[in-house]
């Protein structure tokens, strides 16, 4: 039985998901938290740890990715592992999704998405995946793309034609270097790390 805890100050959400994981019959609910206080002294306690926490992203007034370095800390303390982090919430903002993938999360489901995507979640992670819903993943992209200069655009239009850096610094008439400097301040804006995922841009 996969063990979760769920971290949300909506009682109705706490009961709802419960209920629902366990009705799977896969799922247990090892314990729940209302507040990052009450996470927290629960993980201090909690033996096993579980293998998945879902965490909402509000709580209250309270930032609900504030508890992932908390958590680490604790399990860091206890030496043991780090459960994988889904988070759960009401807002499907491009730039929050990116924000808790960066600050530690696996995963990040929606509130208003279907029942079966906290499943998909959950197995990503516990396959030691990521899961983000595609049109997140397509939002993302745009923003990263909206903070290119034209010049590094004009590189990425190169690079999708699969032109290399000597032939783009031909094309553009700029020195070898300029291009690699270019590339590496793409890569560091978009996220990338490689020329093949910059053609999915």
């Amino acid at each position: 039985m996969i063990q979760i805890v769920l971290v949300d100050d909506h009682p109705l959400a706490i009961y709802g998901i419960g209920t629902w994981l366990c009705a799977t019959g896969r799922f247990a609910i090892s314990g729940t938290a209302k507040t990052l206080a009450e996470a927290s002294s629960l993980f201090m306690q909690l033996e096993p740890m579980p293998q998945i926490v879902i965490l909402d992203l509000a709580l209250g007034k309270e930032d609900g990715l504030d508890f992932i370095p908390v958590l680490k800390k604790i399990c860091a303390k206890r030496n043991t592992h780090l459960p994988g982090i889904l988070v759960c919430s009401m807002y499907e903002d491009s730039f929050l999704v990116k924000r808790a993938l960066d600050s530690g999360a696996q995963a990040y489901v929606a509130k208003s998405a279907e029942s079966d995507e906290i499943i998909q979640a959950i197995e990503a992670i516990l396959g030691g995946n990521t899961y983000i819903n595609p049109k997140y993943l397509l939002q993302i992209k745009k923003a990263a793309w909206s903070t290119l200069t034209r010049r590094e655009k004009e590189i990425v239009a190169l690079v999708k034609k699969s032109l290399g850096n000597r032939q783009i610094s031909k094309r553009l008439n700029i020195s070898l270097r300029t291009v690699e400097n270019h590339l590496t301040n793409i890569y560091m804006k978009t996220e990338t790390s490689s020329r093949l995922e910059l053609m999915d841009l």
